[in-house]
């Protein structure tokens, strides 16, 4: 079957463009080749088909995981991932392993946890003055917040080393250099390799977190989602493993520390080169709070893909797909058409209040179908209580310019960090 159309540049420059001018590159190919695209980089073996009109994304979410599994998109990520890991897995055991890690972030759970968000972001943002870079800042903060809610680290030394291996081993896949030389070359040559340097930074990680596991069983504190997820039982009764435990809580933290790290750092990006949404945002109205962190995912979206890998033919939009290419939606694309979304390229909570309410369906950040990242309703919540402290700050960019994005690990963030000037 012939492929729909895409750029002829080849695959290593496709990748370079993809990882450091995202949203260019995806602007690019949709003007010149329409809907859908086909793509070719090293960050998946096989051609990539993007889809962004909502009624083709509707179809790629509710594909059968037998024919289209997400979790084989994503095997690059297994060494870090592990084995039990929710991102890798699909069909009965992504259930699964979904039901037991949404139960910590929902209904009263999920909310207990908003003052103690509130006050750790009170704490970071009453340091800022003068120029911050609010990127680097808004990592320190949730990770603090993972420590915490996740871990149930406190501000002594167990919270100090797991901060040490969290942050040596991500800081191996932020750099895009380093991100560049492991999608390029697949394979570990040691220890001063990129992909050695990473696994040995993985390594150290275990160690540290499977210590704190085996510690927390014997002396539980009840009251972190590291103790509720001590508490699960299988079928059978069986308490999971400490493998499968360690595996839990990188998904945790893959999806709740930089991709929120991403989306608090674009807010203040936008807030600062638009004093007018700033302003009304210090007015304290819940509704527009709520269309700002709306607005913000919208515009500017930390993930830009969900994919599959075909095992089957299969058709999409009224395209004849084979076997072996991976599907995606765009969610950056999606979110950014003129005919769902009026005006699409301006920052403006108001389309959220004002008028006929825009649709549901083709607001898709967090991906969708039985794929959609679990942990969304507390990604929201963690947002609104950063962005309700945020709104007391006087802030201006440093540069007039908007910025544009680059792609750090699995998520986009702003070239510059989203630089700004406080006070």
């Amino acid at each position: 079957m012939q492929l729909p159309p895409g750029p002829g540049a080849p695959p290593v420059w496709q990748t370079i463009a993809w990882m450091a001018r995202p949203a260019a590159f995806m602007r690019r190919i949709h003007e010149r080749y329409g809907d859908p695209v086909t793509i070719r980089t090293y960050w998946t073996e096989q051609p990539m088909v993007l889809f962004s009109d909502p009624d083709s994304v509707r179809e790629i979410f509710r594909l059968d995981p037998a024919i289209a599994p997400a979790g084989q998109s994503w095997e690059f990520l297994r060494p870090f991932a592990g084995e039990h890991s929710i991102l890798l897995l699909d069909g009965d055991e992504h259930l699964r392993e979904r039901r037991l890690l949404q139960g910590p972030f929902h209904g009263e759970r999920m909310r207990a946890f908003a003052p103690m968000i509130g006050e750790l972001a009170r704490s970071e943002l009453s340091t800022w003055n003068g120029r911050v870079v609010a990127l680097d800042r808004m990592r320190e903060l949730t990770l603090e917040v993972i420590l915490r809610v996740v871990f149930g680290a406190g501000d002594g030394g167990e919270a100090a080393r797991l901060r040490d291996v969290i942050e040596s081993a991500l800081s191996t896949v932020r750099s895009l250099p380093q991100i560049l030389a492991m999608a390029l070359v697949m394979r570990d040559f040691g220890r001063h390799s990129p992909w050695g340097r990473f696994r040995v930074a993985v390594r150290r990680f275990d160690e540290v977190l499977l210590e704190l596991v085996a510690q927390r069983r014997r002396q539980p504190r009840g009251d972190s989602v590291l103790d509720l997820l001590l508490e699960q039982r299988d079928e059978h009764g069986n308490a999971p493993s400490d493998r499968h435990l360690r595996d839990e809580l990188v998904a945790l933290l893959v999806g709740g520390h930089d991709s929120s790290a991403a989306s608090l750092a674009w807010a203040f990006e936008r807030l600062a080169r638009n004093p007018a949404v700033h302003a009304r945002l210090r007015d304290g109205e819940p509704a527009y709070l709520d269309a700002v962190v709306k607005e913000v995912m919208r515009l500017r979206p930390a993930l830009t893909i969900a994919p599959r890998l075909l095992l089957a033919p299969v058709r999409i939009g009224g395209h004849d797909l084979p076997a072996g290419v991976q599907v995606a939606a765009c969610l950056w694309l999606a979110m950014r058409r003129e005919d769902l979304w009026p005006r699409a390229s301006s920052f403006s909570p108001e389309r959220w209040l004002d008028g006929p309410p825009p649709s549901q369906p083709s607001w898709i950040p967090f991906g969708g179908g039985v794929r959609r990242c679990a942990g969304a309703p507390f990604a929201e919540m963690e947002m609104r209580e950063v962005l309700r402290v945020a709104a007391e700050l006087e802030i201006r960019p440093v540069r007039p310019d908007p910025e544009r994005s680059k792609r750090s690990m699995l998520v986009v963030t702003p070239h510059r960090g989203a630089e700004i000037i406080v006070g």
